[in-house]
């Protein structure tokens, strides 16, 4: 007997620390600290089925491919319900800090304002400028070019290179994520642009049609929608909008896809999550032109992370 206790001693010991390791290791997993590209509270990668009912709101960019990723984990476990809506990556921040929604989708990082918001990291989207088919001759702005058009102050396609055809701008209101971004690492100023000859859309899918419909329009949209519409993409600064252009941030238009939650997520919202960088998750991102977080390199990373 006294043998047994002298085994056993040591293995109760052993348990004890690897639990009181595993509590003292916890931390807070909430603010808008960056946690490790694609971390969050549950099991990346992983999928888990789960019963329940959530809704994800914001990014009219991400949306497609939140959507695509819920109707196949929805496939797998019939007992789970997953709406995703629009409203814009600023709307998704508010909303997840409001919990009138259980996961918000943004294009762009939480506010200082929003501390409580944990930031879960699930991809790259790619951005491009697209052009109505009438704008020919012009595959290619430069930075310069494009604070011109962006400020008002170049206002024919001739000027640039194209038709003497007047340039309608058709910009995004100030929630998306995708004209803070455009803002942010291409113009590195705001657009000023105003009056007749700019529109402001709401949607990625209200762009793509208005410029579609719009003689001499640009607009800036997700890759995916700017391939589906088959307008002319244009390159920036003569560097193209691609996967290997971005995963070097040679192209600069890009930016780091977040689904915040207001604390810890629900099961079903952490499962979709997870779900979201599972190699099921990454063949979607993929056919949707969006880059896997984990085939960015580090640097490029950095350099799209807050400056304050």
């Amino acid at each position: 007997m006294v043998k047994q206790w002298r085994v056993a001693l040591p293995i109760v010991a052993i348990a004890i620390m690897v639990l009181i390791s595993a509590c003292g290791s916890g931390g807070s997993n909430s603010g808008t600290s960056t946690p490790p590209a694609g971390s969050s509270l549950g099991t990346p990668g992983s999928y888990t089925c789960v019963q329940g009912s959530i809704t994800a709101a914001g990014s009219t960019a991400l949306a497609p491919l939140v959507q695509k990723v819920a109707q196949a984990y929805q496939a797998k476990c019939s007992g789970a319900s997953i709406t995703v809506n629009l409203g814009g990556s600023a709307t998704g921040l508010t909303d997840a800090e409001k919990g009138t929604v259980d996961i918000g989708n943004s294009d762009i990082f939480a506010t200082a304002a929003q501390p409580d918001l944990l930031d879960h990291q699930v991809a790259v989207v790619i951005f491009t400028l697209i052009v109505n088919s009438h704008v020919t001759g012009v595959t290619n702005l430069t930075t310069d070019q494009l604070k011109g058009i962006y400020s008002g102050a170049t206002t024919n396609w001739k000027q640039v290179g194209g038709p003497d055809l007047p340039i309608v701008v058709v910009s995004r209101p100030t929630s998306s994520g995708t004209r803070a971004t455009f803002q942010k690492y291409v113009l590195g100023t705001v657009e000023t642009i105003s009056g007749p000859q700019n529109l402001t859309s709401d949607s990625t899918g209200v762009v793509e049609k208005n410029v579609q419909q719009t003689a001499g329009a640009i607009g800036y949209v997700a890759l995916s929608a700017g391939k589906g519409s088959k307008l002319t993409i244009l390159n920036i600064d003569g560097n193209s909008p691609t996967s290997a252009m971005v995963e070097s941030n040679t192209y600069k238009f890009w930016n780091i896809e977040h689904m915040y939650t207001k604390g810890k997520p629900k099961p079903l919202a952490q499962a979709l999550i997870d779900y979201m960088l599972s190699p099921d998750g990454k063949a979607a991102a993929q056919s949707l032109d969006f880059v896997a977080i984990t085939d960015m390199q580090p640097a490029a990373l950095k350099a799209h992370q807050p400056t304050s």
